[in-house]
């Protein structure tokens, strides 16, 4: 008895499953690209899809599918999921209905309920995040989206959370949008009791290769946030208020686009700010943010004291051009070599102030290694180069 009674005790002591993160790098064929310290997300979609027994919910910006590529075996495990009993719910946004119109009837005829969200109609901008929640256990958050060149021909990173907590509030998010492309008003989406229970308030511990780090999420729109949620824009600006020495990162695009009356430059004044008071601030813009509205952006930003910005160009296939393909599509910052932010958000307004989109921010040295190595493989990689300001930069040949 006492034995019992000894091992209750010290199995009541033992602190309850921690919660685990993995980061997961799309890294383009023929290409120098791809961390060791992450997966490859074909393999951990198949795996994470596979190991569905009850629910499988996707919201994604789009499908794109070709035969023969690496996104039909995951659609067929979407599908398998569907036949198997799972209930499997697939939502994209009406924007992108050309692409997504080609692969949503196969998965309707295979049991897999879709919705198409008409995001513009609601919050003026698109659907633009792309996750998914496995058994209200684990979700997957991260710049690819469902498109078979996301995987293969495109620079992309992402985020496997295995959390019941984050799993709650993707939740929250998928189901509004779900009502939303139903359907519901606006205003209504979060009308239901359900709060967030991750925030950087409440962030939560979770290991990553084995050490201890925190994560906490956020959304964006602004006026499409659940209760008690983090908004993206606000806690990327805190973030950038904070730094003390270096902000690192990488996305596609930036942007000072007019937003009602007037030029919205919130993130390019954090920049400039921390420049001002002595950070090192390195940024990679990929290619096809030049030659258009993003250029004259990107290049005044370059001309500040501190700020450092180069234009990552990756090589086409040997299988010759591939169509919207080839670029740099990640998003995300590294603050003080400590805390990350990984993001589905392209850096403008229409982003923060009218799209869906969800981010993660992580704290501790195990995640900041990760996306120092990802960081490095491309400032001071074959494919970056600094910005020109005098330059007259050509849009890229993208189709």
């Amino acid at each position: 008895m006492r034995k019992i009674l000894l091992a209750l005790i010290f199995a009541a002591a033992l602190p309850l499953k921690a919660a685990e993160i993995q980061f997961v790098e799309s890294a383009p064929d023929e290409t120098v690209y791809g961390s060791t310290l992450a997966a490859r997300p074909a393999a951990v979609w198949l795996a994470m899809i596979g190991s569905a027994k009850k629910t499988l919910d996707i919201e994604q910006f789009y499908i794109a599918d070709l035969a023969g590529e690496v996104l039909e075996p995951v659609l067929s495990a979407v599908k398998d999921a569907a036949k198997r009993g799972v209930k499997v719910r697939f939502m994209v946004d009406k924007v992108m209905m050309k692409e997504s119109g080609k692969s949503l009837p196969a998965l309707k005829e295979a049991g897999v309920e879709t919705s198409v969200i008409d995001f513009k109609k609601a919050g003026g901008g698109v659907q633009h995040a792309k996750f998914f929640i496995v058994d209200g256990v684990e979700v997957y958050v991260g710049s690819q989206n469902f498109d078979w060149r996301s995987l293969k021909h495109i620079h992309e990173l992402g985020l496997r959370l295995k959390s019941s907590k984050a799993a709650a509030d993707l939740a929250i998010v998928f189901e509004a949008d779900w009502a939303l492309a139903g359907g519901a008003e606006p205003r209504r989406m979060f009308a239901k009791k359900s709060k967030a229970a991750i925030t950087s308030a409440k962030p939560e511990k979770a290991v990553l290769n084995g050490a201890e780090v925190s994560y906490s999420l956020a959304f964006s729109p602004v006026n499409f946030v659940p209760k008690g949620a983090d908004t993206e824009i606000n806690e990327l600006l805190n973030l950038l208020d904070k730094a003390k020495r270096t902000v690192r990162g990488q996305v596609m695009t930036y942007s000072l686009e007019e937003h009602g009356s007037k030029r919205w430059a919130d993130l390019d004044t954090a920049f400039r700010k921390a420049a001002a008071r002595g950070v090192k601030v390195e940024l990679v813009f990929a290619d096809w943010a030049m030659g258009g509205k993003a250029d004259r952006d990107i290049k005044a930003l370059s001309k500040t004291e501190n700020i450092h910005i180069k234009i990552a160009s990756i090589p086409q296939h040997s299988s010759g051009l591939i169509p919207f393909a080839r670029v740099e599509h990640l998003k995300y910052l590294l603050v003080d070599g400590e805390t990350g932010y990984i993001t589905t958000s392209n850096w403008g307004p229409g982003y923060f102030l009218t799209s869906r989109g969800v981010a993660v921010f992580v704290k501790g040295r195990a995640a900041a290694a990760v996306i120092e190595d990802i960081f490095n493989k491309t400032w001071a990689g074959p494919y970056s180069q600094p910005v020109d300001p005098l330059k007259e930069y050509r849009p890229v040949k993208r189709i």
